[in-house]
């Protein structure tokens, strides 16, 4: 046999040997089997209910036992079958066709429920074992879940971390950030503004909130914001300075109801007649200023509620005296308790602010006058321009009309002379 007989049979036994191990390969994939969990959704909040779903691919399944581990320091099983129970944070489950594999299982196998303690991220790891109809044992691979809990909670834990303080003095007692989880308060924060709403629904039974001094070495309490209870409630955060000799309270009132538009306390219109509000009016702004003159004593104000349910109260807008005032526009909504305050704050000139403030008002009438005047003349100048570069265009057009038709004459004259000397 000569040298190259034997390279080809070399060459072909080592394709059979690869295509023989593909051909194993391949098998041993087709009867492995994804076994995987999967949740409802990827973020939850506490006191929610959480689905984990237990899925098979690809293959069908007549039996099976599993174990599947949680974290219960933030869930708590809820037990909604026989066929499961609980030990210490394993969930045992068994399942097997009835009719003895006339009936198996695949894809979407059982669903196992939580409840949400406490925030941060839980994982969730399967194990165990499945069986075919003819009983025997299927070869898988498992793939477990994780979910966050308290996404919004997490993120105002890291801002917290990283906040520094904008006011050390030790008489401060002012916030310089008020966070809560996932819900939006009204008005936006400002350390200036003492006083804060927000509706919740019904399944909202606790409110996490984030509050920090400007100093921080103030003292920061809140109390309030736990175990809320259908109805009115009120958080409290108390901020009491370095030196103990001022403190703050910041409030936000919580309405927990199953008829959110019927605790609606917004306004639809804010308005004073012939004055302006500054900021302009926005139904989740609360605070504005306006400045009125030393002849205004009274305030006509139109205020209308969103909700036609609503009852509104106006204090304050009478009697207005020099310099500040306060007028406090009070919306009780449908339900008869939940309540938001829109104030203004109104300053009221004094007779010399008020002269000074005539006089500003003329010279800038002058400035506005002159300007005006200045820009007239200007806008004058320029049609008497553009009516003169008009004429001299009409000019210029009219002399080279003239000595257009001069040369034309000239021209016809030349060739007539020409045409009758040849004819003579």
């Amino acid at each position: 046999m000569d040298k190259k007989s034997i390279y080809i049979k070399l060459m072909i036994l080592t394709i059979l040997i690869i295509f023989f191990n593909l051909f194993i390969n391949i098998s041993n994939a087709a009867n492995e089997t994804n076994i995987y969990l999967k949740p409802n959704k990827d973020i939850f909040e506490k006191e929610e209910i959480i689905e984990i779903t237990l899925y098979m691919e690809s293959n069908e399944v007549a039996s099976f036992n599993i174990e599947l581990n949680f974290d219960n320091t933030k869930l708590e099983y809820i037990k909604e079958t026989e066929k499961s129970n609980l030990i210490d944070n394993k969930v045992i489950y068994l399942w097997y066709d009835e009719t003895g594999g006339q009936k198996p299982k695949t894809g979407e196998l059982v669903t196992f429920k939580f409840k949400v303690k406490n925030t941060g991220i839980a994982t969730f790891t399967i194990d165990g074992e499945f069986y075919n109809k003819e009983g025997q044992n299927i070869d898988t691979k498992f793939e477990g879940c994780q979910i966050q809990i308290g996404k919004e909670q997490a993120k105002l834990e890291e801002q917290a971390k990283n906040v520094q303080d904008t006011d050390i003095s030790k008489e401060n007692a002012k916030l310089q950030i008020l966070r809560i989880n996932n819900l939006g308060i009204t008005p936006a924060f400002d350390r200036n503004i003492f006083n804060y709403y927000l509706t919740v629904s019904n399944n909202i039974s606790e409110i996490e909130v984030l509050a920090i001094a400007e100093n921080s070495k103030a003292t920061v309490e809140i109390t309030g914001n736990t175990n809320l209870k259908e109805g009115l409630n009120v958080i409290d955060i108390k901020v009491i300075s370095e030196d103990k000799t001022k403190t703050n309270n910041y409030t936000i009132e919580v309405t927990k109801t199953s008829n959110i538009e019927l605790a609606n306390t917004n306004l639809e219109i804010l308005a004073i007649e012939n004055i302006l509000l500054n900021p302009p009016f926005d139904e989740n702004i609360t605070n504005y200023s306006v400045e009125v003159s030393n002849e205004e004593n009274t305030l006509n104000i139109f205020a209308v509620p969103q909700n036609e349910n609503a009852k509104v109260q106006i204090n304050g807008q009478n009697d207005i005296k020099e310099g500040k005032n306060q007028v406090e526009v009070i919306v009780t909504a449908g339900n008869g308790f939940s309540t938001k305050i829109y104030k203004i704050e109104v300053y009221k000139r004094n007779k010399e602010e008020q002269v000074k403030y005539e006089e500003q008002q003329e010279e800038n009438q002058q400035e506005l006058e002159n300007a005006y005047k200045i820009e007239e003349t200007s806008s004058q100048n320029k049609e008497i321009q553009q009516s003169q570069n008009i004429s001299q265009t009409e000019n210029k057009l009219g002399k080279n009309t003239v000595i257009g038709i001069i040369v034309i004459v000239v021209i016809i004259l030349f060739i007539f002379v020409i045409w009758r000397r040849k004819n003579i």
